[in-house]
């Protein structure tokens, strides 16, 4: 009985002092295995955000897609350089896909963005990538009265990829700008060449014809940007305002 006893009192501390340190293993896992779970979370969260953006910009939507892109990096604690790349690219379309010659870039949008996309797209298999990203910076360069280094740029951009529609077109605007009438419309019948069916080619084509005072021509224009796209209410106005002058 005596060994009994003396058995049962050595063991009892034992398991009190295994069982506090359980508790203590418990106590140090349990934080770690939240801060794993929020981190899953988190990075689901991100994800989703990252393939809405996805979706946006096959949809062309890309005001909704740097909303997207800006809120996955932000949640990512600003550390995931490849949706840093997609929110750039984003902000970058939305001066590139249909631009507004003359006017003032999309706020936020700076020269230090399209270096940043242009390092970024240097590699082999970039061309065209980095052909669309010159031309976007072509467009802001205008925009903030860099005339020069602006058609250098879309120039080295059609150089890349001599097949960037939207270089030839916005070529054309910048040459228009500075008076070099016969090449801005070289450049356009150029993109004309490449993409018959690109509506703001016949359409800045029909101004410049309508700018020489080449009615009938810019008349001709206006009316193939209209079958291509019947709501483009520029055109329409453009090629009623003709009608008119040429009835007089």
């Amino acid at each position: 009985m005596e060994t009994k006893i003396f058995v049962t009192k050595k063991v009892w501390p034992f398991l009190v002092s295994a069982y506090g340190a359980t508790l203590m293993l418990i106590a140090f896992f349990i934080p770690s295995i939240q801060d794993q779970w929020d981190r899953y979370q988190a990075r689901n969260i991100i994800q989703q955000y990252v393939e809405i953006g996805d979706d946006f910009v096959n949809e062309e939507k890309y005001k909704l897609a740097l909303e997207a892109f800006t809120k996955a990096f932000e949640l990512s604690e600003e550390k995931r350089l490849d949706i840093d790349v997609k929110r750039l690219r984003a902000k970058v379309n939305l001066i590139y896909q249909d631009p507004e010659w003359g006017s003032k870039p999309p706020e936020g949008l700076e020269e230090v963005d399209f270096e940043f996309l242009l390092h970024m797209h240097k590699g082999t298999g970039q061309t065209k990538e980095r052909a669309s990203i010159l031309t976007s910076y072509g467009i802001y360069l205008a925009s903030v009265d860099k005339i020069e280094e602006a058609e250098r740029v879309i120039k080295e951009a059609i150089q890349l990829n001599p097949d960037e529609v939207l270089a030839y077109i916005n070529l054309g605007n910048l040459l228009d700008q500075v008076g070099k009438k016969e090449e801005a419309e070289k450049a356009y019948q150029k993109a004309i060449s490449i993409d018959s069916k690109n509506v703001r080619a016949h359409y800045n084509l029909g101004l410049l014809y309508s700018e020489e005072g080449k009615l009938k021509q810019a008349e001709i224009e206006f009316s193939k940007a209209i079958k291509l796209d019947p709501g483009d209410s520029d055109a329409i106005n453009q090629r009623n305002l003709l009608l008119e002058d040429i009835e007089e």
